[in-house]
C-alpha cells in the first residue's frame, strides 16, 4: 500500500494520516461494532499506534468489548462519523474504519471476527477465515 494513507469524517473537520503499513485488516461482526456503525459489521484496518496522526477535534465514547476490554470509539462530534478506536488491551494498534479512508478501495479484509454475533442477513465472503470471537 502506498503511504501515507489518509482519511477523515463526512464533514471534513477530523482528518487522519497513517504512516506505516497496516498490521491487519478485519471485518468485525460483534454487536458493539454493529450498534456503533448501524451496519452489519465494521471493516477495520489495524494500524500501529505510533503511525496514526489525527488532526481536528474528535470525541471518544468508551464501551466494553465482548472480550471484556474497554474500547474507546472515536467519532466526529460535528457529523457523527465513526472513525477510529483504541482498545485498553491492544495498545500497540489502533483500529481505523476502512470506509473513512480517502481511497477505501485499498482495503482488503483478511478475516471475519466475532461471527457468532453476525446477523442472519449478513453475507460474508466464504474465502475469508472466520472466528467466532477474537482470534487474539
Amino acid at each position: 500500500m502506498k503511504l501515507p494513507i489518509t482519511g477523515g469524517c463526512l464533514c471534513g473537520k477530523v482528518r487522519y494520516e497513517i504512516s506505516a503499513q497496516p498490521v491487519d485488516n478485519i471485518n468485525c461482526h460483534c454487536r458493539s461494532c454493529q450498534r456503533s456503525t448501524g451496519a452489519a459489521y465494521l471493516a477495520v484496518m489495524l494500524v500501529p499506534t505510533s503511525a496514526l496522526t489525527i488532526t481536528g477535534n474528535y470525541k471518544e465514547f468508551p464501551t466494553q468489548s465482548a472480550s471484556g476490554h474497554t474500547v474507546y470509539r472515536g467519532f466526529c462530534p460535528e457529523c457523527g462519523t465513526a472513525l477510529f478506536g483504541r482498545n485498553s488491551h491492544f495498545t500497540h494498534v489502533r483500529p481505523v474504519a476502512a470506509a473513512t479512508l480517502d481511497e477505501p478501495g485499498i482495503f482488503t479484509p483478511h478475516k471475519d471476527i466475532w461471527v457468532a454475533d453476525a446477523q442472519p442477513w449478513d453475507i460474508m465472503n466464504p474465502d475469508l477465515p472466520k472466528y467466532d470471537g477474537s482470534p487474539w
